[in-house]
């Protein structure tokens, strides 16, 4: 009795889950991004609308001491004065 009512919880909140993730839309290519903010390591906060009239790239940095993440925010450091040259900004996320 429990497996089956354990089963039928897990089921019905899956698909909650699903059926939320697909509510939200995604923004189109070619328009503007919706705004949003972040913290800064020193606690500021930074918004999209910051930004305005730059290219912002945002980068998604999951965990430090990985070869990948490591690689990854070296080459942004290295390649740095290429996205400033560009006037874009990137932000780590």
């Amino acid at each position: 009795m429990n497996k089956i009512f354990l089963s039928t919880v897990i089921g019905l909140s899956t698909l909650a889950l699903v059926n939320a993730a697909e509510e939200q839309k995604q923004p189109e290519a070619g328009k503007p991004a919706p705004d949003f903010s972040l913290t800064t390591g020193d606690g500021s906060q930074v918004s999209l609308k910051d930004f305005k009239g730059k290219w912002v790239v945002l980068y998604f940095y999951p965990k430090d001491f990985t070869s990948g993440c490591t690689m990854e925010a070296r080459n942004f450091q290295r390649d740095l004065s290429k996205y400033q040259d560009a006037d874009a900004v990137i932000l780590g996320v």
